[in-house]
């Protein structure tokens, strides 16, 4: 996965080919395809493993927290910090980029996706007794997405503005307080 990472960072998806995500990982041809069709399935399972390890680091963030409304504020800051840290915006950029261009090839594997980044969100609201935790997460996932992938497009906003749209357009949705 991280092979494959690594070639999608330098070459994009079209100058993605097995054969040099291979020889970066070591493998060979028949390794490859025991466990993949096709160069997408390969992005695909790099974009789920990517998903999975993000989810893990955020829960271990989230459970340090002393309150929900503290979980809150690291979810928040945690999800901007995929395009507004250097270190991560490099790997969320292009994943983020292949992600849209194969929701509508694998409709499943990104719903599985999608719900594995929303559930630690959607515990956090349960906990905040806001009105409809999944409802509210999936629209707070979908305003604080919005301002990283304007970020990896190259808006100039700051961070700490992208902070205050998210605390100001989704915090009185929420019933909360900045």
């Amino acid at each position: 996965m991280e092979a494959g990472l690594a070639v999608l960072r330098r070459q994009g998806s079209d100058g993605l080919a097995v054969g040099e995500v291979l020889a970066e990982a070591g493998l060979s041809t028949r390794a490859f395809y025991r466990h993949f069709d096709s160069k997408d399935s390969l992005i695909l399972a790099i974009y789920a493993y990517d998903a999975k390890r993000a989810r893990e680091g955020m829960e271990k963030r989230l459970a340090a927290s002393e309150t929900p409304r503290a979980a809150l504020d690291v979810w928040i800051d945690e999800t901007l910090a995929l395009a507004f840290d250097a270190r991560r915006a490099s790997r969320t950029r292009p994943l983020a980029r292949e992600g849209m261009r194969l929701q509508g090839q694998f409709p499943h594997q990104f719903d599985s996706i999608r719900a594995a980044v929303l559930d630690p969100l959607v515990d956090v609201l349960r906990a905040l007794e806001t009105p409809d935790p999944v409802r509210d997460a999936r629209s707070m996932h979908a305003v604080t997405w919005e301002l990283v992938v304007e970020r990896l497009h190259g808006s100039p906003m700051s961070r700490a503005e992208a902070r205050a749209h998210v605390d100001r357009f989704c915090l009185p949705a929420l019933g909360l307080r900045s």
